[in-house]
């Protein structure tokens, strides 16, 4: 379908544009959109350009390219952005609501970002922001019926050619089962002795140390302690470092101490036992937890385990030593434990 006019209303435009795609994608038309990019990635991430869509499909709202992402975790980049792109995002077959975020890149450029909710499209992000919110901070939404659609509109006309690139990465969390809803202060209550067996196993990192410091970033909406360890068990990228200088220049002082680097292993594994590495005593890292969890600066050790969101290591879990070392201990009494329970 063709029309004979322009239409000058961006937001009939957007929601022209949306309306002929669900069309499409319920009456289960397999067909690619005429002059757009591919529709499918690999799942979790997608890369395409827009300078294939036409001046007439980009008028009529053909331009609209469906994308379909099905990981918990991924990225989306689009060069040179024309027309539109509706990204739906789901958590696999499993069909389970989740709340999604979304973090732009730095140089993002050239795009609008909408949720699609029931009745129009919200806001999520804007090339054309004027600082009141920064880019780093995460765009945070729900599902509906296990799905979610983002529709990420071109800004520029085609009549200006340069390179600008609307990237993102996106995170979605399963809700708890038997929930419908996202419930913020489930990021704030106490870890239960199987969830600290767990999360001490499965975590992106997992380390031993004390806090020394909170500050409460309001522009992010988190809050980010920082923490000195003694003992990393897991990090899956660097987050507990040296502190103010290199692991190189650390190596040429005389008063270099012993620094323990335990690798987690499965209980059924034949790795070697865990191992000592030469470095530093102690290492520093940033943790960051939502800022309605009010973090408050604790005396004493803790074991601080979490996950990459984002590419920020958030804690998810932070225990005293003292408590840890009573749940390690029935855990193990019982052999309960999915992995071995360092100290």
């Amino acid at each position: 379908m063709k029309f004979s006019f322009r239409l000058k209303d961006p937001v009939c435009s957007v929601l022209l544009r949306v309306v002929i795609l669900i069309v499409l994608e319920n009456l289960e038309v397999d067909c690619r959109l005429t002059g757009s990019s591919a529709s499918l990635g690999d799942g979790c991430d997608w890369t395409g350009s827009g300078l294939s869509v036409s001046e007439v499909d980009d008028i009529s709202g053909r331009g609209v390219t469906p994308v379909y992402l099905r990981c918990s975790q991924g990225h989306l980049e689009w060069l040179y952005p024309r027309g539109a792109l509706r990204v739906l995002l789901r958590l696999g077959a499993s069909g389970r609501d989740f709340r999604g975020c979304v973090k732009v890149s730095g140089s993002f450029s050239g795009a609008h970002i909408f949720l699609e909710g029931p009745r129009s499209l919200l806001p999520l992000f804007s090339s054309q922001e004027n600082g009141d919110a920064p880019q780093q901070l995460a765009r945070c939404f729900q599902s509906r019926d296990g799905q979610a659609a983002l529709y990420v509109e071109a800004t520029s006309s085609r009549s200006v050619i340069h390179k600008q690139v609307a990237a993102f990465s996106y995170d979605l969390q399963p809700l708890p089962r038997g929930r419908s809803y996202y419930d913020s202060q489930e990021d704030c209550r106490p870890c239960s002795p199987d969830e600290m067996i767990r999360l001490y196993c499965t975590s992106d990192f997992v380390a031993r140390g004390i806090i020394t410091g909170v500050f409460n970033n309001e522009a992010l909406a988190r809050s980010e302690i920082a923490t000195r360890v003694s003992t990393v068990y897991r990090q899956l990228q660097p987050v507990f470092k040296p502190h103010n200088m290199s692991a190189f220049e650390y190596s040429l002082q005389e008063e270099m101490e012993a620094f323990s680097v335990v690798t987690n292993v499965l209980v059924d594994s034949t790795t070697s036992n865990a191992n000592t590495s030469f470095i530093p005593r102690y290492l520093y890292g940033t943790l960051y937890v939502p800022l309605h969890c009010g973090a408050k600066h604790g005396p004493g050790e803790f074991i601080f385990m979490g996950r990459f969101i984002l590419d920020d290591p958030v804690l998810t879990c932070a225990p005293r030593l003292d408590d840890w070392l009573e749940v390690r201990r029935m855990a193990i009494q019982e052999g309960s434990a999915q992995c071995s329970l360092e100290t």
